[in-house]
Formats: C-alpha cells, structure tokens, sequence
C-alpha cells in the first residue's frame, strides 16, 4: 500500500485512512513522504486505504459525475492473500481475454462497472502483491 500512496498521492489528493490504517505514525509518514492531506470525510477522499469491511460502506466515496468521471475516489484495499489465477473472472481493457482475481465481494464490483464512466477503482494489496481493478473492467462470477 506503501508505494502505491507514494506513486500516486501528492499534496493535492486527500487521504482517508480507515480502521488499523488510521495510527498517528501513518500519518506522519504520509505527511513526511508524500506530503498529502488526511481527510476525516470520505466524500472528500482522493484515495482511501483500509481492508475491506473497514472501508465499507462504498456509497459513501465519490463516484465522479457525467462531466467529471475522473473526481472520484481510488481504494487501496488490504487483502490477507492474494492468489493470482483465483476468483471472479474479469475482462476489459488491458486484459487479453479473461483473467482471475479474488475478490471480497463480486456482486459490489459488478455494481461499481454499471456505473461506468463513473464508479470508483480498486488496488488491492497482501505483502508484497499489488492487483488493481478499474471501474471500466467487467466482473463476472467464480
């Protein structure tokens, strides 16, 4: 989650930290090494961080708007594993055909697509593997 916060957050991207991720030492290390604001509001997150319960409910992030699609909010969610080839069946662009990822709930992410150009994007982390999940890509079931 580290290096995803320190490629992508700035200044001018808010962050909200949900549950075990919301510590006085998280904190300084993002204003330290990234220097972006914490929010306490989720409708003002550029990024969010936390596993998945912690950043449930989603319908409280920005979605971005017809003129804006892009003003929404990116989820770095923390995962206890993540098996590459396993899960819901995902396609769309960048993926050659189909491919597999494990995800906490498919039913949210198939909700998420339909409101594409709007919706939110997902990375998701365990250790050292980074998995992401734009809102352009398809979900289907196991």
């Amino acid at each position: 989650a580290g290096v995803i916060l320190l490629t992508l957050c700035d200044p001018d991207t808010p962050v909200y930290l949900a549950g075990r991720m919301d510590s006085p030492e998280i904190r300084q290390w993002i204003s330290f090494h990234a220097g972006a604001p914490i929010t306490e509001t989720r409708a003002e997150a550029s990024f969010a961080f936390g596993s998945w319960e912690e950043l449930l409910p989603l319908t409280n992030f920005p979605i971005g708007s017809a003129e804006y699609p892009d003003r929404s909010t990116t989820l770095v969610v923390a995962l206890d594993r993540l098996e590459p080839d396993m899960g819901a069946r995902i396609s769309g662009p960048g993926i050659r055909d189909v491919a597999r990822l494990p995800l906490p709930d498919t039913e949210a992410f198939q909700d998420n697509h339909l409101l594409y150009p709007q919706g939110l994007d997902f990375f998701f982390t365990a250790g050292a593997r980074i998995a992401a999940l734009p809102r352009s890509t398809k979900v289907e079931g196991v």
